[in-house]
């Protein structure tokens, strides 16, 4: 698809995506929290209400996966939500990964990557979640680099350089890490240290190329490029007429940050390419938040089209929908836990409306009764629960309807990929506007990595 269809055909997503989201937005932006307190689930249509009470709570897992209609379905679902799951399928971005693609993998391997080689070594003290990332993200980077003959790469916002390491010692690139925080950065070099020196052994050779770590705090709202280009130079010690490009990437960075390195690498014509898969989108700023400079939305169109998404519904959008599936499949006897928290919620709220919304103590159910999981949850919290509210006939009630929190909490969840893709549609268009041969793949399994979409733009 050429970039002017991609162009139309996104602007058209976005429409109707907004066009449903308005029309729900009582639901998406519905607080499960507040439940019983503003009884949700009277708000429901009725013969949605009349199809969820008689509703066996392991069904409802065919309504979260939008690629692949469950073929051996065969509850009669309300007209509407058939209509929802079909528009579903055609405006979401497609979650799961693409069957038949290319192994760069394989290909690497027979090159001797050097992180294939040893990929036990990279992968020590990683957790899993965090391996299947750094190997996919890297695979990733390798190829874009080579088609954009692109050798040093830029990763702002680098953490303990897990990443870094990986793209430099297991891929070949030159890296600059840029991070603030100084504990970070020592923790970074150490780790390098102590890689670099096992592949060393390992590989019998003498030198390496390290990652370099910037301590540095880069006000992304008000760089500027020409300066910022002449520092990534210096770290690289790259002379200043020599020819010098780089890559921009991001692997998770939060809320506005994606925005900002979008617009760092449309400012500087040393930036050849740019990849992030993003996360947090419940920490972007809009026009709500009284900057000229907000997250969301960036594109032209979008702002044109008013589009508006709240903090409950960007919330939303970062959940693990795939892990939630899972737990209706087999343990959704722990998924009670919602219907706690909003048992203890309208208690607290009929006690003292001021304390409403007010943070509880994270705890897991296991086997607690509801006077155990309340005492655990406003310990050393100042908030006390009396036995009359607590054992009350009218909490026992709400109690003993319990399922209907996990059908209203599933029912939200249900536009969760369709709020991810308009975000992500919104900054897809924007590259495009700028001229940027752009795209979005799906990149990692969602049930190991929720956020598994990589952008990537190209001069």
């Amino acid at each position: 698809m050429n970039n002017q269809k991609l162009t139309a055909h996104l602007k058209l997503n976005l429409q109707e995506s907004n066009k449903l989201i308005s029309n729900y937005r009582w639901l998406i932006d519905a607080y499960v929290l507040d439940f019983y307190v503003d009884n949700h689930w009277d708000r429901l249509p009725p013969c949605w209400r009349s199809c969820f009470d008689e509703l066996d709570v392991h069904k409802l897992k065919n309504l979260l996966i939008h690629d692949n209609p469950q073929t051996s379905d065969t509850h009669i679902w309300p007209l509407s939500i058939l209509a929802l799951r079909v528009l579903f399928r055609k405006y979401c971005l497609a979650r799961n990964l693409p069957g038949e693609v290319p192994n760069l993998g394989e290909q690497l391997e027979e090159e001797r990557c050097r992180f294939y080689a040893q990929r036990s070594l990279f992968y020590k003290s990683v957790k899993l979640k965090k391996r299947h990332e750094i190997e996919k993200f890297g695979v990733q980077c390798w190829e874009t680099g080579r088609r954009t003959k692109v050798e040093h790469l830029v990763d702002i916002g680098s953490g303990q350089g897990n990443l870094a390491r990986t793209l430099c010692y297991g891929f070949g690139f030159k890296v600059c890490c840029i991070e603030q925080d100084e504990k970070l950065v020592e923790a970074a070099r150490l780790k390098d240290e102590e890689l670099s020196s096992r592949l060393k052994r390992q590989l019998k050779i003498e030198t390496l190329h390290h990652p370099i770590h910037l301590s540095k705090k880069v006000n992304l709202e008000e760089i500027d490029p020409s300066q910022f280009v002449q520092m990534i130079r210096d770290a690289f010690n790259v002379e200043k007429d020599s020819a010098f490009h780089f890559g921009l990437v991001g692997l998770h960075p939060c809320g506005d940050l994606a925005v900002f390195l979008m617009k760092l690498f449309l400012s500087c014509p040393e930036a050849r390419f740019i990849k992030l898969v993003c996360c947090c989108y419940m920490k972007l700023t809009t026009d709500e938040d009284m900057t000229s400079n907000y997250g969301f939305p960036v594109s032209a169109f979008s702002k044109q089209l008013g589009l508006y998404l709240s903090y409950e519904a960007r919330e939303i959008a970062c959940h693990a929908v795939e892990q939630y599936h899972s737990k209706l499949e087999s343990d959704y006897q722990e998924l009670k836990v919602h219907a706690f928290r909003a048992a203890v919620e309208k208690i607290i709220v009929n006690l003292r409306p001021d304390w409403k919304h007010s943070g509880l103590r994270s705890t897991k159910l296991g086997n607690l009764s509801f006077r155990q999981y309340c005492d655990k949850a406003t310990n050393e919290t100042g908030i006390e629960l009396p036995s009359t509210a607590v054992e009350s006939p009218e909490t026992a009630n709400d109690l003993n309807h319990w399922e209907r929190v996990v059908k209203f909490y599933t029912l939200r969840l249900m536009f969760a990929p369709l709020v991810e893709s308009v975000v992500l549609y919104d900054r897809w268009l924007y590259l495009l506007e700028q001229g940027i041969n752009s795209e979005i793949d799906v990149i990692f399994d969602p049930f190991c990595s929720p956020r598994n979409h990589a952008l990537t733009g190209e001069k």
